[in-house]
């Protein structure tokens, strides 16, 4: 484990959140020493993560406490005062003991996971997953056309929320590795949700408002869930030709129909084509549509239950859903396997410890002792902003739509220079309505301050001039199909000879190592295939978040894994292979479903349209909208960073540019590196 890049990092982790909960799991799984503080006594009114005590604590070490047992309040002080970083939920918890409160902010590292953060005129106020789904517009989103919005079952602005703090409390112990000055990292499920509108955000500044399709897609058919003979099964289309083979598996009723042929006229006879679909699948067992559409090349997935994951053949293999013994109650338990796979090695399977764990055994004076062995790291504190955490570094991302392009995204806005690798023509999303001056606001929202190139990487000398990008930098992030950029010549081992320092981030549905080899996947079929929809049914049939939910974990959880991999680096100078699964991610995001039957919970909240979340008084004092400029001077609505870090915060520069700034040639036979880039690389201020 000394080579995980968090080993020899001391966490406690103290907020009753699910998100707290989610946060310490995924830094203890990096290699950090996580211990919880967990009461006598949890607090059953609220959810949060002790209403299922196995996700709550699974790898970490148990502390039991009562804020009425002197010795107890003296075991936690003293892991506070060993402790590098603190993570908490100030608004939903409990005044801690004074004692407690005296020593946290001494802490190089302190998160914070609350419902609207510690600013804008709902500061500290407490609210729990559902309320903030109503608010945030992700209910309003989700259910079916004309019927009344559902929340989505999986608690899914709280596990969005673990993502980005695990990613902020890596951003801190970076800056505090490279300059010593520590400071405080903030997350707000509020801010995680308006973040979460990717595409819905865009359409509202257009005039459009969103409708609820239940599982359908606003500019593509057929794109739904239907029946199949033992179960459900969703089938997503993107373009005519996919198109094409699925009318030709169902029959020459709908090959023939002129109604059908373009992509207009499928959204304007969405109905009849569901109904024809549906009539064909109701026929066919799950096992034969997959085969038949597999073979076609036609995103699909049959709808699992959360019961079903841990047979499901892709976790099975990848190690998603581990079994373990649970020392409370005696049973067999099921536990959340390692989120990010890396070339770092194995990291053991999290076991459940017995209440009190750390100190079962031990006496108190040598639990004390063993404390005080282990210093924190020293820090420094500063008044003022210092450099971005990722001044001068190079990210090469080869993206497109959401989850590549999300990560580099994030890193852009923390200081790395990010340059997006486009195909000639344009990444697809720069066609995406709505437009605005002929380029896509969706475009524009999801790349925020990169520079871009485009290159043909079937030709010799663009491939060339990658690796001339590649030579000079720190990280390669990428969703392309698996083994798609091998097939190019850019296998990992091959990226790692022309830079052993590379940290490659590789982010699909399935994940490059996995029993479905090529197999496509979009954000609906991942959420059918990892239990997510499962938890959402309206009247029996399984519904989809309205947000690309998914999609969106799966960039955070790329994210954090290059955070990661940097800090590895920074200790080994090696650099690493990630291979990310978003069918991993979606079932890691359904956890807390796994071991307990799932609560119908009751509420009362109303759901926000999406034009009063983004006019909400909560969402302008907090910045979560605002207007950044391209490099032609056009100002475009895009998202704030829900990572709020106290000395380094994230910064909005120049918008990635319109495809016309990209030079498509450079002189021949000019070697320079630096004479190629400036002809070949959109400008960026």
């Amino acid at each position: 484990m000394s080579e995980m890049p968090y080993s020899g990092l001391r966490v406690v982790e103290m907020g009753s959140r699910t998100a707290v909960g989610a946060c310490g799991r995924l830094i203890a799984d990096l290699g950090a020493e996580v211990y919880v503080v967990e009461p006598r006594s949890p607090r059953k009114d609220r959810p949060g993560k002790w209403r299922d005590r196995v996700s709550a604590v699974a790898g970490k070490h148990s502390i039991l406490v009562d804020p009425d047992v002197p010795a107890d309040i003296e075991a936690v002080n003293a892991i506070i005062d060993a402790s590098d970083i603190v993570i908490l939920s100030s608004d939903a918890d409990d005044a801690f003991p004074s004692s407690w409160t005296i020593r946290i902010p001494e802490r190089p590292i302190i998160c914070d996971i609350t419902a609207f953060g510690a600013s804008g005129p709902l500061a500290g106020r407490y609210a729990d997953e559902i309320e903030l789904q109503a608010l945030t517009g992700v209910l309003g989103t989700t259910g079916l056309t004309e019927r009344p919005a559902v929340a989505v079952g999986v608690p899914v602005l709280e596990m969005s929320a673990a993502l980005y703090a695990a990613s902020g409390i890596g951003v801190a112990v970076h800056v505090l590795a490279r300059d010593g000055f520590g400071q405080n990292v903030e997350v707000a499920l509020f801010d995680v949700g308006v973040n979460s509108l990717t595409t819905f955000m865009p359409a509202h500044y257009a005039g459009l408002k969103p409708q609820r399709l239940g599982n359908g897609h606003g500019m593509a058919v057929p794109w739904n869930a239907y029946p199949a003979a033992d179960g459900w099964i969703l089938i997503c289309t993107t373009n005519d030709t996919q198109w094409k083979r699925v009318a030709q598996l169902i029959g020459p009723n709908l090959t023939d129909d002129a109604r059908f042929v373009t992509l207009t006229g499928r959204l304007a006879h969405r109905g009849e084509i569901d109904a024809a679909i549906a009539a064909w699948t109701n026929r066919l067992p799950l096992s034969d549509l997959a085969d038949m559409l597999g073979q076609q090349g036609i995103p699909c997935g049959g709808i699992l239950t959360i019961s079903q994951l841990e047979r499901e053949p892709n976790l099975a293999w990848r190690g998603t859903v581990r079994e373990v013994d649970d020392p409370v109650s005696g049973r067999r338990v099921r536990v959340a396997g390692p989120l990010i796979r890396h070339d770092w090695g194995e990291v053991p399977t999290a076991m459940v410890p017995p209440p009190d764990s750390a100190r079962l055994g031990r006496p108190e004076h040598d639990f004390l002792h063993f404390v005080d062995a282990n210093p924190p790291i020293p820090f420094k504190s500063s008044e003022n902003s210092i450099n971005a955490p990722f001044a001068g570094l190079r990210v090469i991302e080869i993206g497109q739509l959401t989850t590549a392009p999300l990560t580099a995204r994030h890193l852009a806005s923390l200081g790395a220079d990010v340059i997006k690798v486009e195909a000639p023509g344009g990444e697809n999303a720069r066609s995406w309505s709505p437009m605005r001056d002929g380029v896509s606001h969706f475009f524009v929202a999801s790349n925020g301050q990169k520079r871009s190139v485009e290159l043909d990487l079937r030709k010799k000398q663009d491939c060339d001039y990658l690796i001339d990008l590649l030579t000079e930098a720190d990280v390669l992030v990428e969703n392309m199909k698996p083994g798609a950029l091998a097939r190019l010549g850019f296998s990992p081992s091959r990226l790692l000879e022309i830079n052993s320092k590379l940290i490659y981030c590789s982010i699909s549905g399935f994940g490059a190592h996995s029993v479905y080899d090529g197999r496509p996947a979009v954000d609906t079929v991942i959420q059918a295939m990892s239990g997510m929809m499962d938890a959402t049914r309206v009247e029996g049939r399984p519904i989809k978040a309205g947000i690309s939910a998914a999609d969106i974990a799966g960039g955070q959880t790329g994210l954090l894994a290059i955070i990661a991999g940097l800090a590895r680096r920074d200790k080994t100078g090696r650099g690493s292979v990630i291979d990310i699964s978003m069918q991993d991610v979606g079932a890691w995001m359904t956890q807390g479903l796994w071991n307990q039957a799932v609560e119908p919970r009751a509420y009362t909240c109303q759901a926000a349209t999406i034009a009063e979340v983004c006019t909400h008084r909560q969402t302008i004092a907090r910045e979560l909208i605002v207007v950044g400029y391209d490099d032609a001077g056009r100002g475009w609505e895009v998202f704030g960073s829900p990572m709020r870090l106290s000395k380094t915060p994230a910064r909005l520069g120049t918008l990635i540019g319109h495809p016309s700034s990209v030079h498509l040639t450079w002189a021949a036979g000019n070697d320079s590196h630096a004479e190629r880039g400036a002809e070949r690389v959109t400008k960026t201020p």
